[in-house]
């Protein structure tokens, strides 16, 4: 029990420090620079957690080599809105020199959640208007429910957070 609540303790203070860490920035966040900045987020010699989730074809994997409280962290800041994920290349990370080995790694950056442009169930995500649309179409074929667009807040002299787009 005792264990339990230290492990949730270190996981809420890590969590803290990811979304802090995103907010400061303004801006999109490596899970590579998480690993370097915030402590106890990625693992050094002990047990290695991976970010996995199941889509219905295939496992996606988020990230790799964290901490079991890293790995509880991940979960509460993009299952608990505290921030929004924007889907990218992998581009970013080899600029970073840390790539996930996996077929299934799913490159994201973490924005502030204040810059989600759409917000399902799950999580909050940073996304250009094409993709935008994508899903709103196809999770309206699919018949699913729950996925909505949302206004992003307006940053410096009136412009979107469109920097922050795909393209």
């Amino acid at each position: 029990m005792k264990n339990d609540m230290q492990l949730k303790k270190l996981a809420n203070s890590i969590a803290d420090s990811i979304v802090e860490l995103v907010e400061c920035t303004d801006g999109p966040v490596t899970l590579a620079r998480i690993e370097r900045e915030v402590p106890g987020f990625a693992s050094c010699g002990q047990t290695e957690w991976r970010s996995v989730s199941d889509n219905g074809t295939e496992q996606v994997v988020l990230w790799d080599g964290m901490t079991e409280a890293g790995f509880l962290a991940l979960q509460k800041v993009i299952h608990g809105h505290k921030v929004a994920v924007q889907f990218v290349s992998i581009l970013p990370y080899l600029l970073q020199g840390r790539c996930v080995q996996d077929e299934g790694w799913l490159p994201i950056m973490l924005v502030p959640a204040q810059d989600a442009n759409l917000k399902s169930p799950i999580f909050l995500v940073n996304a250009s208007s094409e993709n935008r649309e994508f899903y709103m179409k196809a999770s309206a074929a699919e018949g699913k429910r729950g996925l909505q667009v949302l206004t992003p807040r307006v940053v410096r002299s009136g412009q979107t957070n469109s920097r922050f787009e795909q393209r």
